[in-house]
């Protein structure tokens, strides 16, 4: 499982289309945080909300970072699709990962407001949820559910879309609720438990699928 979770990420990476979402990223991170961002959770807010869609873009990228005739090479090659969706999911998972943990480093830098060890791994938390959740969606909308990209996109967009109005209701919502009103909850704990559940069903669907 090791060197299949290396193999794809080392395809996402050669494919650069993980640079669009990171750069994406990267700016606007860079506009929330250009001055005084507010208190040390309500600036969490922002990057959370950031990255809740950016997380779901980038785990398309590497669910679709194969063409269809390498993706079978590679099924065949690992020994069935339920290796390669959980590789996939990894992948997907660890470039999110590397993301949140930049998104709540970030303002510690950056944001004149000092930041306490429990502001960061709250903030930390927080971004770990969403980043889930982000993946969760993204891969629960690509191939093999979906083996059109441009229905992949559209039903990641559509969900992504409507979740922010929907406010509390969603569990993008507890944290963003929790973090505007510079709050700790354990909302943020159940939103990661959430996000986990989304990646699994992601899985569990695309091997039903396949």
């Amino acid at each position: 499982m090791i060197a299949l979770v290396r193999y794809l990420a080392v395809d996402v990476l050669r494919g650069q289309r993980y640079l669009a979402p990171l750069l994406v990223f990267l700016g606007v991170m860079g506009m929330l945080f250009s001055s005084d961002a507010g208190q040390p959770l309500e600036a969490y807010s922002g990057s959370s909300a950031l990255l809740y869609p950016i997380a779901a873009w980038m785990a398309v990228v590497v669910a679709t970072s194969e063409d269809v005739v390498r993706r079978e090479i590679t099924v065949v090659s690992a020994g069935g699709w339920p290796r390669v969706l959980t590789a996939a999911a990894l992948v997907a998972v660890l470039f999110a990962m590397v993301m949140a943990v930049l998104a709540a480093v970030w303002p510690v830098v950056t944001n004149p407001h000092p930041y306490t060890a429990g502001e960061f791994f709250v903030g930390l938390a927080a971004h770990t949820g969403c980043a889930l959740l982000g993946v969760g969606v993204g891969l629960l909308f690509a191939r093999p559910v979906f083996d059109s990209i441009g229905r992949t996109v559209l039903a990641v967009f559509s969900v992504v879309v409507l979740t922010y109005p929907l406010g509390r209701v969603t569990p993008l919502g507890w944290v963003l609720d929790a973090l505007g009103h510079n709050r700790v909850s354990l909302s943020l704990l159940g939103t990661a438990v959430v996000g986990v559940a989304l990646v699994v069903a992601a899985v569990v669907a695309g091997v039903r699928r396949a």
